[in-house]
């Protein structure tokens, strides 16, 4: 199947239909529609729209077959779809309607088509969807996609990974997230079969292996800390898998690794990209260990490293990952500051920093906006991730930063005993975590994304209270707030260093002391003292006056 920028992947569908109208196109538990039903019932929504002017319409994005009917029907009538998460705020929601002239929306749950008069539909052009990004710089913002876009991204998705055959793909992504995009048009305008894992399904390793299993699935797409979730219930299975791609987070050494010990014959592709330039921009396809890459453009796209000053950097330094080609979007919707901002010269400005290495393969480096300074040292939380995912033992990794404190937290899926000896191997003593937390698993956030926000204020404790009245006391509520841990840890008499203290808050501890004691207690004197008892003895002595 090829695509060109003046085919849409609605009409591909449905050309489809006409050709194989008796093979199964969606399947989600128990019930499968092949192409003739999806087309018909996808041609009956057309109908129903007829006589409106083109514009957004919007759709809950509830797990369901009646959705993907929805998105091609009203592809096909002329309009736009705007995939909306059901499980955002009321207010959220308002906003977000409103900015983008969303009257209509079909809720694919009841079949019924709600109409609010409050919101003035907006003209959409060539405009084939509508998503918005996860909002990781303040709020979401809605993101425009063309037909063009599309069909040149899913186009170029063939020609990739074309030779895997056509593709019975499972898709776990959430619908109103990109990477869904990719499992739904690359899987039906290719005439393949989508497996949809639902809500309970799509996040529990056992329930997707199965369904794997069940359905004969031959390709995934999903983030790198499921993949490696997945991979061991995968292992003592005969899947019939030929592809296995990985998206939306660094993918690390320790994945590749474990991937092939435990799938070897099956190829690995990492695909980077973010939404405002349609799904995906480069990848890098793997057939054995080597190490993490973003690789190399998609065909036709162009991929530069800038700096501050949009200058091109040497080969070899690190910039901000520029992006231009037929998927780079028209920009955001009811926001032309940040299309401005962000879209320059034909191309898009990601936010995102690489490093090209001396073969040409790109190297994803981290966030310009998850870039810290941490005991002097400026470095990304990505770049921390990736060392600690490296450890023996360790499954998945996430890092987080309590700026109020200079605190850095790591938290490890697996074994943390390995963690501080390895990341001090790789990146230096200075940007050792301050603590090392071992999780079940990685929250994630409405975009699939490793929640940091949530993991940090679940590891931070709750803000101390007045302490009981005690030199001890005052001393242990000292360490909580400067450390991060609670009262209780400090007075069962561990060291302070043993904790997380370091050349940083050393220094907060002994500006608070010297309070505590009214008198100046140095940093010098906490490194000799760096016990409770020590302290207490060397503040006021051990009856606490």
């Amino acid at each position: 199947m090829h695509l060109c920028r003046d085919l849409s992947v609605d009409r591909a569908v449905l050309t489809i239909a006409r050709e194989r109208p008796r093979h199964p196109a969606v399947t989600l538990g128990d019930e499968t529609v092949d192409y003739g039903e999806l087309s018909d019932r996808a041609l009956e929504l057309v109908r129903e729209l007829t006589g409106l002017p083109p514009q957004r319409i919007g759709i809950e994005g509830h797990r369901s077959i009646a959705a993907i009917v929805a998105m091609l029907g009203i592809s096909s009538a002329g309009h736009s779809f705007a995939v909306l998460n059901p499980e955002n705020p009321e207010g959220l929601r308002f906003d977000l309607r409103k900015t983008a002239g969303i009257q209509l929306v079909i809720d694919p749950l009841t079949g019924e088509l709600h109409r609010d008069d409050r919101f003035v539909p907006s003209p959409v052009g060539e405009e084939i969807y509508l998503l918005h990004t996860s909002g990781s710089s303040g709020r979401p913002k809605g993101v425009s996609i063309s037909r063009g876009n599309l069909a040149y991204s899913t186009g170029a998705r063939f020609a990739v990974h074309g030779r895997s055959g056509v593709p019975v793909s499972l898709l776990l992504f959430p619908l109103h997230f990109d990477g869904a995009m990719a499992s739904i048009w690359g899987t039906l305008a290719a005439g393949g079969h989508l497996v949809i894992a639902d809500e309970a399904e799509r996040r529990d390793p056992d329930a997707i292996a199965d369904l794997i299993e069940r359905h004969a699935v031959t390709h995934t797409i999903t983030v790198p800390s499921l993949h490696a979730e997945l991979l061991p219930v995968l292992a003592d299975r005969r899947p019939a898998l030929k592809l296995m791609v990985v998206a939306g987070e660094a993918l690390t050494r320790a994945v590749i690794d474990q991937h092939f010990a435990l799938l070897p014959k099956v190829p690995l592709c990492n695909e980077y990209g973010p939404t405002e330039c349609t799904i995906w921009a480069s990848y890098r396809t793997y057939d054995s260990p080597a190490p993490p890459a973003i690789g190399f453009p998609i065909p036709g796209t162009e991929i530069e490293l800038l700096d501050d000053r949009l200058r091109a950097v040497p080969d070899g330094e690190v910039g901000q990952i520029a992006v231009s080609g037929p998927g780079v979007s028209a920009g955001y919707v009811g926001d032309p500051e940040e299309t401005a901002a962000r879209f320059a010269g034909g191309r898009y400005l990601t936010g995102d920093l690489g490093r090209r290495r001396a073969d040409g393969e790109l190297e994803f480096v981290g966030r310009l906006d998850n870039e810290i300074k941490m005991r002097g040292v400026r470095v990304t939380l990505e770049t921390i991730e990736a060392a600690v995912a490296a450890a023996p033992g360790v499954l998945a990794a996430a890092v987080a930063y309590d700026a109020a404190n200079s605190t850095c937290y790591a938290f490890v899926v697996g074994r943390a005993a390995g963690v501080r000896a390895r990341v001090a191997e790789l990146l230096g003593p200075a940007l050792v975590p301050d603590h090392v937390l071992v999780v079940e698993t990685l929250p994630r956030t409405a975009h699939d994304k490793v929640d940091r926000e949530r993991l940090l204020a679940d590891a931070l404790p709750a803000p101390v209270e007045a302490d009981d009245g005690t030199l001890a006391g005052r001393i242990a509520g000292a360490w909580a707030t400067v450390l991060g841990v609670s009262p209780v840890q400090a007075m069962e008499g561990a060291n302070f260093f043993g904790l997380g203290g370091n050349s940083l808050s050393v220094l907060k501890l002994a500006r608070t002391l010297s309070a505590v004691a009214g008198r100046r207690i140095t940093a010098r004197e906490l490194y000799r003292h760096s016990t409770l008892d020590e302290q207490l003895a060397l503040i006021g002595g051990r009856d606490g006056a």
